[in-house]
């Protein structure tokens, strides 16, 4: 799970729980027999799966999903696929096996997107075998990506229709690109900012507090402490902030309308999976909010 904290400026991929896939097995989710060894037919790299159950960051369920046609509304869409090693159980969150895999899909999702998948309103999906498939010999791994329009564990993988499929690259379509943004907390500060929050996704047009930047990757290693994580983002994600503003992060410090948000990985479950990254936000007062993106903003006044 996601949440922000204020990182001082003058400062689910999510990962969705594992579901079971009707292209998983060749006996549409059933275990396979004792006598049998189970036909697995994965999905191809770009195929569209839907699904009746709940997919999100916080889902451990195993919801089953179907192929379907890209456009028809759907949830999920494969960006590579694979075998998970022989071992006794199915992988698990923390598994040196399961952080492989996601480290691989994260890759194939930037590949498929064009750009890094961090950038849009997006999570990685990991379908994995059912433990009575994996039983029967089953191994195979399905990755995928899915939309979703807040950052908080429990936003549901959105339907939608058509591919994402170099969406996010230069010159793309940009559908799932991260730009505005609502944050979603309580009790800002004296001066109207929130040092704690989720995002919702909003149009630049409407009325909105926050605007993304970038990402910051942490190092590998043991779950650091949020004073760890902001030691090692902090100065890069206002650099983020900066660059999104058009100024120096010298130049940013003067500016006391517009501080950097960095988001704070506090589920260490999610970073034992292989989740890293700190999202960064710049962000404006509750006293005034903007209906316009600060891109290239400088030293310029806010927008109304």
């Amino acid at each position: 799970m996601r949440y922000t904290v204020l990182a001082a400026a003058a400062a689910v991929v999510l990962l969705a729980g594992c579901a079971g896939s009707d292209d998983l097995d060749g006996n549409g989710g059933r275990p396979p027999s004792a006598s049998s060894s189970p036909v697995e037919a994965l999905p191809a790299v770009g195929a569209c799966l839907t699904s009746g159950g709940n997919i999100a960051y916080a889902d451990k369920a195993d919801p089953a999903t179907k192929s379907v046609s890209c456009d028809t509304p759907h949830k999920l869409e494969v960006v590579s696929t694979g075998r998970f090693p022989d071992s006794g159980q199915v992988p698990g969150w923390g598994s040196d096996a399961l952080r492989a895999v996601y480290g691989e899909c994260g890759k194939a999702a930037t590949a498929y997107l064009g750009a890094d998948w961090h950038g849009g309103w997006l999570f990685l999906h990991i379908g994995r075998p059912a433990g009575a498939d994996w039983a029967g010999g089953a191994r195979g791994y399905v990755c995928s990506i899915a939309e979703f329009e807040r950052t908080d564990s429990s936003a549901p993988a959105l339907e939608r229709t058509g591919t994402l499929r170099g969406d996010l690259a230069p010159g793309g379509p940009g559908k799932v690109a991260q730009h505005c943004a609502t944050l979603i907390a309580q009790d800002p500060d004296a001066q109207g900012f929130y040092d704690g929050a989720s995002q919702r996704r909003s149009d630049c047009a409407a009325l909105h507090d926050a605007e993304y930047a970038g990402s910051v990757e942490q190092p590998a290693g043991v779950f650091p402490a949020w004073e760890s994580q902001q030691a090692f983002a902090r100065d890069k994600c206002d650099a983020l902030v900066a660059g999104l503003l058009g100024l120096t992060p010298q130049a940013l410090t003067k500016r006391h309308d517009v501080r950097s948000l960095l988001t704070y990985l506090d589920d260490q479950s999610e970073w034992q999976a292989g989740e890293r990254s700190n999202l960064c936000y710049a962000t404006v007062s509750q006293s005034h909010k903007v209906r316009a993106s600060i891109k290239d903003l400088r030293s310029g006044p806010l927008p109304y």
